[in-house]
């Protein structure tokens, strides 16, 4: 059954409107996941070089043998855009270089760890890995995303989780997570700010107010 929902050929409508997760308490559809456990390290390899590396999905994070499966929805798409173009103005304003990394695929065969963040930046300069990565999680589940990224010692992993912003900064010794309010790598930030105006439906709407909220703070 899982491989049927990896084909071409859709399964049949009445089991994949069963396998649909609820739609969220405002209406719009989360995205969907679906883990696939005891996957050798080749062999996931294998099935993100059948599918082709510049697909536009589904999304793959790989962790100890266990394989999660996600594909987006509007609403997942619509939220990691908002805040991606946020913090755009943000870093522009603050005159913080930066290198966007995106959903570029992130690997360690050693560490047994393979992603695909929703949006990633490195700060200052190019690095082999992003320091700071935001996940869109509308649903629960999945492979650990914290012991996921501590692999690759991301010094920040922020989720957008329930409507708001969750951070966990990476602690001095890389040997796990902690949840901080503000985040350590862009202290003046302000995340509630950030996370309300993600929330605004409206594109135009959300950066003007955000940039509003910039410029009554500096």
């Amino acid at each position: 059954m899982v491989a049927s929902l990896l084909s071409i050929e859709p399964p049949p409508p009445e089991l994949a409107e069963l396998l649909r997760p609820e739609r969220l308490p405002d209406g719009t559809e989360p995205e969907e996941r679906v883990i696939i456990c005891g996957l050798s390290w080749a062999r996931y390899l294998r099935l993100d070089q059948a599918l082709g590396e510049d697909r536009p999905g589904p999304r793959f994070y790989y962790l100890d043998g266990d394989l999660e499966v996600m594909t987006t929805s509007n609403e997942h798409e619509r939220i990691k855009k908002w805040i991606g173009d946020l913090l755009a103005d943000y870093f522009f304003g603050a005159g913080i270089e930066i290198v966007p990394r995106g959903q570029a695929t992130m690997r360690l065969a050693l560490k047994q760890a393979g992603a695909e963040p929703d949006e990633s930046w490195c700060l200052t300069k190019e690095k082999e890995f992003p320091d700071l990565v935001l996940e869109i999680a509308l649903t629960s589940g999945g492979v650990s995303k914290l012991e996921l990224y501590r692999r690759f010692q991301v010094a920040e992993v922020w989720f957008w989780q329930a409507g708001g912003l969750k951070m966990f900064a990476l602690r001095r010794d890389g040997s796990a997570y902690k949840e901080v309010r503000r985040s350590r790598l862009l202290p003046e930030l302000d995340p509630a700010l950030l996370a309300r105006c993600a929330r605004i439906p409206s594109w135009q709407q959300a950066r003007r107010e955000f940039r509003a909220g910039l410029a009554a703070a500096r």
